[in-house]
């Protein structure tokens, strides 16, 4: 049998085979680590945000009307610029939906006025109290009220004002 002396130097019996001092992999660790403080900060950001951003008081609606406007001076298109800009109009204790927007049975109106559709008025003379109409609320029930309309809004000649208005002037 052969020895190991009998092969060359530069054979690879030779070669001394030291272990590898590898160096640690910072780079995986600080990953790691990166994407706990991540996964912590979201944590932390969303615990805020639960306990502080959506526990807040706020004033409770006291009232909800449906409202019906009606365009009762033949401006085209002006019962819709009406809905888009009542929502800021009218504050709390009063919420306000528009669920339908019309022309009134005749134009010419010069006063703009709310007819109440239900017998509790309470609602429907606050909206008139926050766009500053003076006139009286009316009632008067409709027969097939099946979209539930609390009040009805007219516009008449007078409609820029309550356009103009700033959120509280009232």
């Amino acid at each position: 049998m052969a020895k190991n002396s009998d092969k060359p130097k530069g054979s690879s019996a030779y070669r001394i085979r030291r272990a590898k001092t590898r160096k640690p992999i910072r780079f995986l660790e600080v990953a790691i680590l990166l994407l706990f403080i991540i996964v912590v900060g979201y944590a932390v950001s969303f615990t805020v945000q639960i306990t502080k951003g959506y526990s807040t008081q706020k004033a409770p609606t006291e009232y909800y009307i449906n409202l019906q406007i009606l365009n009762g001076v033949g401006d085209p298109g002006l019962a819709n610029r009406m809905a888009d800009r009542l929502e800021s109009l009218v504050t709390k204790p009063l919420a306000v939906r528009v669920i339908d927007t019309d022309n009134f049975d005749t134009f010419g109106i010069e006063k703009t006025f709310v007819i109440s559709r239900t017998s509790d008025m309470v609602a429907a003379n606050l909206l008139a109290q926050q766009l500053g109409l003076s006139e009286a609320v009316t009632y008067r029930e409709i027969e097939d009220n099946y979209l539930d309309i609390g009040a009805t809004l007219v516009l008449g000649k007078d409609y820029a004002a309550i356009l103009a208005a700033k959120p509280g002037d009232q």
